[in-house]
């Protein structure tokens, strides 16, 4: 009879997920350290342990970290984000409040053949 040992899982804990998701996100979005540590009133030091999860986040700084980087104090706590999630995209069209079949506007231009630059979403009009 041969006896295995089950070990427990690791416990990931929402500090250690906060700081791995907010280093992720800044990383995919090519923002820079500094600028997350300007928005939460930190010092650069600080918010570079705070990465490293040397440092426990507040409330309030996780707040101020999603608010930052476009997004929910949710979606920094998801220890499995979307390539979506991770790069800031949001779904904003759907089938009821669109007037194209629910066909998000990167989709339509795409399908139109189009290559739009920075600023066409807000100053062309999708019109057949």
């Amino acid at each position: 009879m041969t006896a295995t040992m089950n070990m427990p899982k690791a416990k990931v804990n929402a500090q250690d997920i906060v700081a791995a998701n907010v280093n992720l996100m800044i990383t995919a979005r090519h923002l820079q350290k500094k600028d997350l540590a300007n928005a939460l009133g930190l010092a650069p030091q600080t918010i570079a342990r705070k990465l490293r999860s040397e440092i426990t986040w507040t409330i309030n700084e996780t707040q101020a970290a999603a608010d930052f980087l476009n997004t929910d104090v949710a979606t920094l706590l998801n220890p499995n984000l979307t390539m979506h999630e991770l790069l800031g995209y949001k779904n904003t069209a759907t089938s009821d409040e669109s007037k194209n079949g629910g066909i998000s506007a990167s989709n339509e231009w795409g399908r139109r053949g189009l290559n739009p630059g920075p600023g066409d979403y807000e100053s062309h009009a999708l019109t057949d």
